[in-house]
């Protein structure tokens, strides 16, 4: 029987580390693992090859370029700042405002909430008007950190399902809640299991401490392909409940196919009950558009007017003119058929990865690597063997997390600041690099080959413990 079918089905009864301590342990041990290792470390690969340096797996960047038609409009933009030579309309002072301008607020609602309009055939989704819509210079970070701030209170519980964004910790516990995370389905689709969040959130409830939902969808680190009706189920649990929910939309861009949940509506005794109006949707154009710097922005829609005004209320922050004027030039002229060439890209990635997986577990004769989720998105998050684990010494995905940086120069994402209690870690596979700025997709071969020496060498009998005495580290534990 696997470590995952004995884990305790009802963890939050129990709740270890806040998921920020874990955030910040796992920063601090990169820190000093890296310090360890030093300048430039040489790592082995099989066949007797040798690398140099660590290859950066855990970044969230996707190493893509612009779109060429919003490179043009860029340089045009930049040009018009530079020369203070602007168009006329840059003078209008609501669609330049400085606080919420129209010109970013229509463009989020008919291009970055595109999808909750025409979801899937079946599901009528919902047309977001820009006066639905706010918008931060930057990031959406601020407007996920603004919004938990307007749920937050002493005591307070932020439930999510296991798998969530690798920094959420220090953004919302920072207002004195606690995240709690309810375990997905126990086989590697790690989809949500409605039965769970239901009990999960009724815990909390009965507690009197329930504040709020914060889901990630399309996942990250994990991306799931849930049909209308699975959404529907997750849908009905949340509903009936009528708990706020806040649904980071970041990597929507990224998938072929996703249904937003505040797309969906809900038959009801009442009447029909549409998810939009109690749920906070959240995105940005640095993923998908492959935004950068002064050209970014944050984006939230939402058919609860109250909330959308108290949200806006905290967002003291303002544009500078210049950058509405950059980041309206990317918005504006990308098209839908450079996300289409990215999801190929992304999809022969994955492949490769997959492929790369498939050939180690054939070459050592069992499975020691599995895949979790479905084949889309920037990412690959995986789970390592029992018996592997127990040979390396190893009980936890910080220890992994540590394990893959001090022995093969591989940084990732430990699962367990996901809030995830599975033994594995997330790589980017879509753009491994060695250097901010130097991203490849041709060092994902290099990865892998690390990762399979280092594999060899635990069934040899290399241990975490060796590992680390070797680089002079003492151990690492997730509660630290």
């Amino acid at each position: 029987m696997s470590r995952q079918a004995v884990m305790d089905p009802l963890p939050w009864r129990n709740p270890g580390p806040s998921l920020a301590a874990r955030t910040n342990r796992s920063e601090a041990r990169k820190r000093e693992v890296r310090r360890n290792l030093g300048a430039d470390p040489r790592f082995a690969g099989t066949d007797q090859r040798m690398y140099v340096g660590v290859i950066d797996a855990y970044h969230g960047e996707t190493g893509l370029p612009l779109a060429e038609s919003a490179v043009t409009a860029l340089d045009l933009a930049w040009r018009e700042l530079l020369h203070t030579q602007p168009p006329d309309e840059y003078a209008d002072g609501t669609l330049y405002h400085k606080r919420q301008p129209l010109v970013l607020r229509e463009l989020a609602a008919h291009k970055l909430f595109g999808r909750l309009s025409e979801p899937v055939d079946g599901v009528p989704g919902v047309r977001v008007s820009p006066e639905e819509v706010i918008v931060c210079p930057y990031s959406s970070t601020m407007l996920l950190e603004e919004a938990v701030a307007t749920l937050a209170r002493p005591g307070g519980v932020i439930v999510y399902p296991e798998g969530a964004y690798k920094s959420s910790g220090i953004h919302v516990e920072k207002y004195g809640l606690r995240m709690q995370a309810c375990p997905v389905a126990a086989d590697d689709s790690f989809k949500i299991d409605p039965e769970l969040l239901a009990a999960c959130l009724d815990y909390f409830a009965e507690r009197g401490e329930l504040c709020g939902v914060l889901l990630t969808l399309p996942g990250n680190p994990v991306f799931t392909d849930y049909s209308a009706e699975e959404l529907l189920a997750i849908g009905r649990v949340l509903l009936a409940r009528g708990v706020p929910v806040i649904c980071d939309m970041a990597f929507d861009c990224m998938v072929a196919r996703h249904i937003p949940i505040a797309s969906l509506e809900i038959p009801t005794a009442d009447g029909v009950r549409r998810l939009y109006d109690q749920v906070l949707t959240i995105t940005g154009n640095s993923k998908g558009y492959n935004a950068f710097g002064p050209c970014k922005l944050g984006a939230a829609c939402s058919g609860d007017a109250v909330w959308l005004a108290a949200i806006r209320e905290r967002l003291t922050i303002s544009f500078q003119r210049e950058s509405t004027h950059l980041a309206r030039a990317i918005i504006e002229h990308t098209p839908e058929s450079y996300f289409d060439r990215n999801r190929v890209r992304m999809l022969e990635q994955l492949d490769r990865a997959h492929g790369h997986i498939d050939a180690i577990n054939d070459r050592l004769g069992a499975t020691v690597i599995r895949p979790l989720g479905s084949r889309q998105g920037m990412f690959l998050t995986v789970v390592f063997d029992d018996a592997l684990l127990d040979q390396a010494g190893v009980g936890a995905s910080a220890q992994i997390e540590d394990l893959l940086l001090a022995a093969a120069g591989i940084d990732s994402v430990a699962l367990d600041r996901t809030g995830s209690a599975r033994l594995g870690v997330r790589f980017n596979v879509l753009a491994p690099r060695k250097a901010p700025g130097r991203e490849s997709a041709d060092l994902v071969d290099e990865l892998f080959d690390r990762l399979e020496q280092l594999i060899l060498e635990i069934r040899g009998g290399l241990t975490y413990a060796k590992v680390l005495a070797e680089c002079g580290l003492s151990e690492c534990t997730a509660a630290q």
